[in-house]
């Protein structure tokens, strides 16, 4: 994990980076996928902080399993009813 952390992570937000400072144009994000041409909701901004935007809400939807994932685990250990792999829970020693 460390790995990953201190030698994929780094190059990957330099590239996103990159990437949004070198597209500051404006673009119209659309919402509406059946008229892109005059969307009912569109927004224009520029393309840098759509992608900043969706690196971010990357970022917290990803903590956010990560908690729940982690939240599901202590609950399964902190009650010795409940069985973790659907049969019969296992005996303490």
């Amino acid at each position: 994990m460390n790995f990953f952390r201190w030698f994929v992570l780094p190059p990957v937000a330099l590239i996103a980076i990159a990437l949004a400072v070198a597209n500051r144009q404006s673009v119209t994000f659309s919402f509406d996928p059946f008229n892109p041409t005059e969307p009912a909701l569109g927004v224009t901004m520029p393309l840098s902080l759509i992608v900043i935007a969706a690196l971010f809400l990357g970022i917290l939807i990803g903590g956010f399993a990560t908690w729940l994932q982690a939240r599901q685990k202590a609950t399964r250990r902190a009650d010795p009813i409940l069985p973790s792999s659907g049969g019969l829970p296992t005996p303490r020693d």
